[in-house]
């Protein structure tokens, strides 16, 4: 069983009409609605790929709580979700109409899971832990993070942390959250080439025993007791780079988690990354096969 706990978030995309000779800057455009989430999407593709995962998160008392939470159930995974009054996390992608991206974030209850609400049952066949950086830097969320890790060591689970965004780490400040890491002592960190740059060379290879590098080229790399060494990236053309991320990790860990073997694991989980970035959304349907087998 592969455990993640953090964010349930409703994903609204807003995209304004293109200009047309005579139409005003203020027309109307589409708004769509879908699932997501940093925890929940690595949950959701782990489940696609054939893994037992179990989802750990607070949602709000509104309708889009039932509907993402359904939505877990939809696609496999077991979602032990805690309702709080409030408003369940939302994230706003709005396209502009010179093409760049804005993204409003409003994680409402999410950061407010808090450690006694994590129950050690949801831990008792735990392999693996995945924690995304967002469930780390907030309070109480990030106690109750603290919490899921004593409790999958206890079962000798693997501790992995997704570092997820470098202004998130800025933020946060980088040398509070390299004291954080080595609080947490992951077993694995995924980062980006933007994020490994904030820290000192080498840096993350010391605060975890296997450090994965994800490459601006789409390829990666990854450092562990036998050295480092760079695998090329799928020439697969990107059209929307957004879920990526979150699949990369899922498929790096279920098929480490299967094979123990880091090359494999990498050349998995750059080809399912390449095939969601070539499509929209961050849970396209894709081609599964050679991932995680």
């Amino acid at each position: 069983m592969i455990v993640t706990l953090g964010d349930l978030t409703l994903d609204i995309l807003v995209k304004p009409d293109k200009h047309a000779a005579g139409k005003p800057a203020n027309s109307p455009g589409s708004v769509t609605m879908t699932s997501g989430g940093a925890a929940a999407n690595f949950a959701v593709w782990v489940s696609r790929l054939g893994g037992d995962v179990r989802f750990i998160g607070k949602v709000g008392d509104d309708p889009a709580a039932n509907l993402l939470v359904w939505d877990l159930l939809k696609e496999g995974v077991l979602p032990e979700t805690i309702t709080e009054k409030g408003s369940t996390a939302t994230l706003a992608h709005v396209v502009r109409h010179h093409g760049q991206l804005e993204l409003m974030p409003d994680r409402g209850v999410a950061v407010k899971l808090r450690p006694e609400e994590i129950q050690e049952s949801w831990f008792e066949d735990a392999q693996w832990l995945h924690l995304p950086a967002p469930s780390l830097t907030a309070l109480p969320i990030g106690s109750a993070a603290a919490r899921g890790v004593r409790l999958a060591r206890e079962k000798k689970a693997t501790v992995s942390v997704d570092l997820v965004s470098p202004d998130l780490i800025r933020d946060y400040g980088v040398a509070k959250f390299s004291v954080l890491l080595k609080t947490v002592k992951p077993d694995v960190i995924f980062a980006s080439e933007e994020e490994a740059a904030l820290f000192s060379a080498g840096a993350l290879g010391e605060l975890a025993e296997i450090a994965v590098l994800k490459l601006r080229t789409g390829g990666c790399g990854v450092a562990d007791d036998k050295g480092y060494r760079e695998y090329p990236p799928e020439k697969l053309r990107t059209i929307d780079p957004a879920g990526a991320n979150d699949a990369f990790a899922a498929a790096w860990c279920m098929t480490y988690l299967e094979k123990r073997d880091a090359e494999r694991a990498c050349l998995g989980a750059i080809k399912l990354a390449a095939r969601v970035a070539a499509h929209h959304g961050t849970r396209p349907e894709v081609d599964l096969k050679g991932i995680a087998s």
